[in-house]
């Protein structure tokens, strides 16, 4: 594999998976703030000249860049406005460019939110048809619909689906609860590793979670398509279980 762009470096997943990826790829990191690191690159993913540079000799983009903060289904109109520019449209930005500067893979993550509408009724299955909850889940959806059509373009595309990260080196680790698909950062790096080499025949989206005896998302494509076996179970860490779905909604002024 050569030089893999990953976006969103600054972001909490980028900053916890890095570490892990850079023993095994030469990356550049792309992030929207300026780069303290030689690898670094300064850029708006809506600036096409700028992301068009940050491409040039890049054979493999990890797409992690998304609009920060406010996790669950927080809802405002200048915040939604972001969503839209930073996942739909700069994500749009992101494929196009790799696809002019003869990028071979993108990896393009996105969320378990985008299935958030199955709830707990039943086994959630790893590659479901989206079902929204929110406006960022649309966005993340929407966003795969890009990868889709790029997809069918000729670039390499697979689109993973994860949960939010967890650190198990966190000394609190035991006394916070847990959400059971929270993914430790050891097995979200080994699953995008594997994304960014395995064959791929044709465009695929899979389902990354963390490995629980409460899991009700289906790694069935994961294993299939990625070869990807979980690390660590959630259960041996000692964690106190929170319910799956307690993602409180937040609004403006809470």
């Amino acid at each position: 594999m050569g030089l893999v762009l990953i976006t969103g470096v600054s972001g909490e997943v980028g900053r916890g998976v890095v570490p892990l990826l850079e023993r095994q790829f030469e990356l550049r990191l792309l992030a929207l703030d300026e780069p303290h690191d030689p690898r670094g690159v300064c850029a708006d993913l809506l600036d096409w000249e700028a992301l068009s540079r940050a491409l040039e000799g890049v054979e493999a983009v990890l797409h992690l860049a998304v609009a920060p903060g406010y996790p669950g289904t927080y809802e405002d109109d200048a915040f939604n406005d972001l969503r839209f520019d930073v996942n739909v449209k700069g994500t749009f930005h992101v494929f196009e460019a790799a696809r002019r500067a003869g990028v071979r893979r993108v990896v393009h993550v996105s969320s378990l939110m985008v299935v958030w509408g199955y709830g707990a009724e039943t086994m959630v299955l790893g590659d479901a048809p989206v079902r929204p909850v929110g406006t960022y889940a649309l966005t993340k959806a929407l966003g795969e619909e890009i990868a889709r059509h790029y997809a069918s373009r000729g670039l390499e595309v697979v689109t993973l689906r994860i949960a939010a990260p967890l650190d198990i080196s966190d000394p609190k680790l035991r006394h916070k609860p847990v959400r059971p698909q929270q993914v430790p950062f050891p097995d979200l790096a080994k699953a995008f590793a594997l994304a960014l080499t395995v064959p791929l025949s044709g465009y695929e989206v899979v389902t990354i979670v963390g490995e629980s005896s409460r899991r009700v998302w289906d790694l069935g494509p994961a294993r299939r398509v990625l070869g990807y076996v979980p690390q660590y179970r959630l259960d041996d860490l000692g964690v106190q279980f929170a319910d799956a779905f307690d993602v409180p909604p937040r609004v403006p002024g809470t």
